[in-house]
């Protein structure tokens, strides 16, 4: 089975959300996913990427050599 997605933006006015379905997902199981755009992308700026550079050794004369 073939897998589908749908992606659309909208803004929300009035809590009612409508969305037209394909014919092809006519008496199928589906999974919708709401998420907030705004939040979303404050993750993925700040939240999203860790690095651990607590064993990270460097030679500061070599990197301020001039």
């Amino acid at each position: 089975m073939a897998v589908s997605i749908i992606k659309k933006e909208v803004k929300v006015e009035n809590r009612i959300l409508t969305i037209e379905l394909p014919e092809e997902f006519k008496g199928q199981e589906i999974e919708i996913t709401i998420r907030l755009k705004e939040n979303i992308e404050k993750e993925i700026l700040a939240d999203q990427i860790k690095i651990d550079t607590t064993n990270w050794k460097f030679d500061r004369e070599e990197i301020y050599a001039e």
